[in-house]
């Protein structure tokens, strides 16, 4: 009876080993398997005193309660087992979500679709052509597209991975016929570690790091998509990413650095070649039920601009370029209305400084950036007298929700969106029963200068000053967020856009009548824009 006392312990002892790792449950789930183990071992030693000590012949009843006691033990451990191989299909936000019954994997199906419609209130005269950069930049159309329409599929395996599969077929001004927006792998060895490789978005900025279904405005404000294609921070980008980032009771704290070559579907021989390493530091250096406050910053290189090997002297030194440049933070009509063109490169820098406080359910927040470029120095065609440009731009924001809700802080998230501020969570979504959701207001102002060593309006630029005339871009934008519930959003928009640019052509007079024939006028604008977007997303 003594060995048969002992064999169960044992084996209750084994079952508990095995299945409750196995099971990866929860910590107050092991600690309640424990006490169950522990209850077995004390009934079971006081079973054993009981059978010692008791008189020959009179342990059949005691050897029945033994018995009882392994079966239902056993059928507990059994149950266990079944709940862990079990498929759990919930919906979280309309999201489907698959998850097995140990919670080792899981897969989530996601999309987006982010209607966009807007139109162009230009000054009488700008229906006259200007021609630059192959761009009619003085008819701005009016219309409607899909700026995202996106679907995919996201995440774990074998717990400490995770992964991330994400497809576009959504564009700027007209929509694309479809491809790759992410395709990521990631391990996480620990919960502040992530090693992230294939298809990714960096986490790079204030800005591009919340996601699109979050965004304050329709578009980023413009110096960030200016930069961040150019040093390797958009998305699809090849590339491998480490991310640093602990939760603390105070504070938040995040380090990331990426490494980025060319993006998904490039045919240029070029920017295939070309090596980027962009990094992230950022923290919310204090946070409570009313207060976060953030601060960061960013930095990236260009390692090698790719192309020919310019070491080789047989080589041909075509120019290997670069070309900082956006739309007005609209993308109804696809000009861009101010860009550096092609420069002539060896590698670029920039770096980035960016903050955000929201107190209650007011919210503001910026970025400055400061960036510069490397002439070639080996392209025969190049003037290699000409000095380096450097560049610079910024946006000051602030939101103020009138329901009282607030924006949520995202320290952790998927794909890129990391460190950052996202929309808020209707306390009362909208329905037939007389509630309304989150009514959101919002202006934001931000300038872009890629202007350098500019000289005066209608003189040609200057041999061997370097002189670029990108132009300068300021956009007053107020807007008006209506997030219905959690999976769909109509926001407003109105834009004040005012660009001073001079041209670095002479304009010929048979092209554009109103231009003075060899003149270099000043090709800019004010105009006004209206637009609206229609979202949903689960």
């Amino acid at each position: 009876m003594r060995l048969k006392l002992s064999m169960l312990a044992c084996t209750a002892l084994t079952a508990a080993a095995l299945v409750s790792p196995a099971l990866a449950k929860k910590a107050e789930t092991v600690t309640m398997t424990r006490e169950q183990y522990e209850a077995i071992m004390g009934r079971l030693e006081k079973l054993e005193k009981q059978n010692a000590s008791a008189p020959a012949g009179s342990n059949a009843a005691l050897e029945q309660r033994v018995q009882d006691l392994e079966i239902s033990q056993g059928s507990k451990i059994n149950a266990l087992q079944q709940r862990a191989d079990a498929v759990q299909l919930s919906f979280d936000n309309a999201r489907p979500v698959i998850t097995t019954g140990d919670g080792r994997f899981s897969l989530a199906v996601r999309g987006r679709f982010h209607f966009d419609a807007g139109t162009y209130s230009q000054s009488p005269g700008n229906d006259v052509p200007y021609v630059v950069d192959g761009q009619n930049v003085r008819d701005l159309g009016s219309g409607s597209y899909f700026r995202r329409a996106q679907f995919g599929v996201e995440g774990k395996f074998f717990r400490d991975f995770d992964y991330e599969m994400r497809f576009n077929f959504g564009g700027a001004e007209a929509e694309d016929a479809g491809s790759i927006n992410i395709m990521r792998v990631a391990y996480n060895p620990t919960p502040e570690i992530r090693l992230n490789v294939g298809a990714i978005q960096p986490t790079f900025t204030l800005d591009d790091s919340t996601s699109s279904n979050d965004i304050t405005f329709l578009e980023r404000a413009a110096v960030v998509n200016a930069l961040i294609g150019e040093f390797g921070g958009s998305d699809a980008r090849k590339g491998i990413e480490a991310t640093y980032l602990k939760q603390g009771e105070k504070m938040d704290f995040m380090v990331n650095v990426a490494y980025t070559t060319s993006t998904i579907g490039s045919r240029n021989a070029a920017a295939d070649d070309r090596d980027h390493l962009l990094g992230r530091v950022a923290a919310r250096v204090f946070k409570n039920t009313d207060w976060d406050v953030h601060l960061g910053a960013n930095a990236a290189t260009i390692l090698s601009m790719g192309g020919v090997d310019r070491t080789s002297p047989t080589a041909l030194f075509a120019a290997r370029n670069l070309n900082f440049r956006d739309r007005p933070e609209l993308r109804v009509a696809g000009e861009r209305l101010v860009a550096t063109g092609n420069i002539p490169a060896e590698s670029a820098w920039m770096w980035g400084l960016e903050a955000g406080v929201r107190y209650k359910n007011f919210y503001t927040s910026g970025e400055y950036f400061q960036w510069g470029v490397e002439r070639d120095q080996l392209c025969a065609s190049c003037n290699t007298v000409a000095p380096d440009p450097d560049f610079s731009g910024y946006y000051v924001m602030a939101s103020y929700i009138l329901t009282g809700e607030t924006k949520r802080y995202g320290a952790q998230g998927s794909s890129n969106s990391r460190m950052q501020f996202g929309a808020p969570k209707p306390a009362s979504p909208f329905s037939t029963g007389g509630t309304w959701g989150t009514w959101e207001i919002a202006a934001r102002y931000s300038v872009v200068d890629l202007n350098f060593n500019v000289g005066a309006e209608g003189t040609a630029p200057i041999a061997n000053n370097g002189e670029i005339r990108g132009g300068k871009q300021a956009i007053s934008t107020v807007a008006l967020n209506w997030y219905l519930n959690n999976n769909m959003r109509l926001m407003f928009q109105y834009q004040h856009v005012d660009i001073d640019r001079l041209s670095s052509v002479a304009l010929s007079s048979s092209t554009n009548p109103t231009a003075p024939s060899s003149a270099y006028p000043n090709i800019g604008q004010e105009y006004d824009t209206f637009a609206i977007r229609t979202q949903f997303a689960f």
